[in-house]
């Protein structure tokens, strides 16, 4: 079957399936940012079950753009947490890859403090109690691209095997590409092209600073669910931009393959979605056909039999992201894998302390994990 068969990258890393761990956001590092044994003992077990590669909770790059309580790659003083991280990730033998991100307006004011938020534009964000953040300067948008060199750098150091940029989620990245986050009339905001600018340049900060050798790698969400989001259009023109510089995938965040559709920003999931933004086709082959073979795809979002990878695979995927399937079972690849699918637990336990102690999830994950009615089903 093709989703057990090798993967080769474009710098040369290869891959032993198609099966990839999903950055997972754990929410539960120290406050300094430094990885916890929690967390540790989280990767551990999801990754020794046979991944061919882990991707990283995303680690912030300033201090003022953190998003929850994860783990940074913004100084020196987190490299031994980004080594410790790194070696188990590897636990069952795959790859290691960070990925690396800012809030921009999503940054959340307990972590950076009340008045440093900042933003392509002071525009608030659309989930329930945001506040405006303030216009960021040319000055502080080029400090940001060298933020996210910096952390590759810092990737490289600790041993890592690539990075993703998460250029998806309503998180900064995306803002500087959304019309509806960037209201700037300067070189960084305004028509598709400019808006375009700030995303191309992390991008290519990232793959001057890993070199040749490593994985780089790109999180899009492919269209916004909001009426007057960007569309899959806009996406794919952006897609095609990234594949000409030498990354190595761009993964495709949406809630569901099936459905096309991905995560809205209010993040309210027990309520229906507004479709009148959803392409005809779906955003996995739009993309595929785009990038033509230049870089790999990468699909998310309710892959649970291998049915469904091979289906995704079907659509153009070359790898395939596993999140909640992985955070539900943690042998969940060695299940699908020894044909045992039948085993697979459908969903998280009702107590939250059995959760933690039976699935090897930090409590303070648990918390996060259940905070969003809809999200994850029960047992």
């Amino acid at each position: 079957m093709a989703v057990w068969s090798a993967f080769r990258f474009n710098c040369g890393r290869e891959l032993a399936n198609r099966f990839v761990i999903a950055p997972l956001t754990t929410n539960s590092s120290h406050d300094d940012g430094t990885v916890s044994e929690g967390e540790l003992a989280f990767v551990r077990r999801r990754a020794a079950t046979g991944f061919s590669a882990a991707i990283s909770s995303a680690a912030y790059i300033e201090n003022d753009g953190r998003s929850w309580r994860g783990i940074g790659a913004a100084h020196d003083g987190h490299l031994a947490s980004l080594r410790a991280l790194a070696d188990v990730m590897r636990a069952g033998g795959g790859l290691a890859i960070l990925q690396i991100y800012d809030g921009g307006r999503i940054a959340i004011p307990d972590l950076i403090g009340e008045g440093k938020m900042r933003a392509p534009s002071a525009v608030p964000s659309l989930r329930p109690g945001a506040k405006t953040p303030r216009a960021m300067t040319p000055q502080e948008v080029e400090h940001l691209i060298g933020s996210f060199r910096n952390a590759a750098s810092l990737a490289r150091k600790a041993g890592f095997d690539g990075v993703e940029i998460h250029g998806a989620n309503h998180y900064a990245v995306h803002q500087f590409f959304s019309p509806r986050a960037n209201r700037r009339d300067d070189h960084w905001g305004g028509s598709l092209e400019k808006r375009m600018r700030f995303p191309l340049a992390v991008a290519q900060a990232v793959r001057e600073a890993l070199g040749p050798d490593l994985i780089a790698g790109y999180r899009v969400t492919p269209f916004e669910a909001e009426a007057d989001g960007y569309k899959l259009d806009d996406a794919k023109v952006l897609c095609n931009a990234l594949a000409q510089l030498n990354l190595d995938y761009i993964s495709i965040s949406l809630d569901d393959y099936r459905l096309a559709r991905p995560m809205s920003e209010t993040r309210v999931y027990n309520k229906p979605l507004d479709d009148s933004n959803t392409p005809a086709e779906s955003p996995i082959t739009a993309i595929s056909r785009v990038v033509a073979g230049r870089t790999a795809v990468m699909a998310s979002g309710s892959i649970k039999t291998e049915a469904d990878a091979e289906a995704a695979m079907g659509m153009g995927a070359d790898l395939l992201a596993i999140g909640r399937a992985a955070i539900i079972d943690p042998e969940w690849l060695a299940k699908v894998r020894g044909k045992t699918e039948a085993s697979i637990i459908p969903g998280l336990p009702q107590d939250e302390r059995a959760i933690s102690e039976t699935l090897d999830i930090p409590a303070t994950m648990v918390t996060y994990l259940l905070s969003r009615p809809g999200w994850f089903p029960r047992l």
